[in-house]
């Protein structure tokens, strides 16, 4: 009997992640070592920081070319958030903004959805937070409650949302919701992306621990509607 051998490659990074890390570690070095626990402090996102990187490039590395991101994939920017965690100072929306919603977009959004969103996520001038989760269904998109019906050009949310990160650092919310049928149950997942300040779209913020800058909120949607969708 043979047996098959695995080839085990070493994890070396290139030239090119070597320089990010490099550069992405001295802007974060040039904030103070508490700079996050500053922020939290004060109530206030890690605005200057996040802008310091957003003005390199360094929050859109994983996005397309094409929608102003540096086109290296998730690699890309694990390398960015890894750097910037080492530094002490975590920036919850990177793994939100050009992560989850930008990789949606890119994959799945029309053309006018990306030039709309995409390209402002790619610079990071524009952030987008993500909800998912439920009281009563955690991240289980199928057993979510929050509905989506379109009316017109339209769609209007019901529902609720808790333990959502970063609300109050973004634009706009990228929610996961389910299709309202004509019956009035509900079918399967959809994705609406809400304009934070919406008519009817409330949050109100979950008191916590010290986990970083970023709060985590519950988000209510009564009458809230968005002409925008992913």
């Amino acid at each position: 009997m043979s047996t098959a051998t695995e080839a085990v490659l070493p994890l070396v990074p290139s030239d090119e992640e070597r320089q990010i890390r490099e550069a992405v570690h001295g802007i974060c070095d040039g904030f103070p070592e508490n700079y996050s626990r500053q922020k939290h402090a004060a109530g206030e996102p890690p605005t200057e920081l996040w802008d310091a990187l957003a003005g390199k490039g360094y929050l859109g590395v994983n996005l397309p070319e094409e929608w102003g991101g540096g086109g290296l994939g998730m690699s890309g920017l694990a390398a960015v958030g890894e750097e910037i965690a080492s530094a002490g100072k975590s920036l919850l929306l990177i793994v939100v903004s050009p992560a989850i919603v930008g990789n949606i977009l890119a994959r799945h959004g029309t053309d006018q959805q990306r030039e709309r969103w995409l390209r402002g996520i790619a610079a990071g001038t524009t952030k987008i937070a993500f909800a998912i989760t439920e009281p009563d269904a955690g991240t289980n998109s199928h057993n979510l409650s929050t509905a989506v019906e379109r009316r017109g050009n339209r769609l209007v949310l019901r529902g609720q949302k808790t333990y959502i990160s970063g609300v109050e650092h973004a634009d706009a919310v990228l929610v996961v919701a389910r299709s309202r049928l004509p019956d009035g149950s509900l079918g399967l997942p959809s994705l609406a992306i809400v304009d934070v300040d919406a008519p009817g779209f409330t949050r109100d913020e979950i008191p916590m621990p010290y986990l970083g800058p970023d709060k985590q909120w519950t988000l209510s949607s009564t009458t809230s509607s968005s002409r925008r969708s992913a």
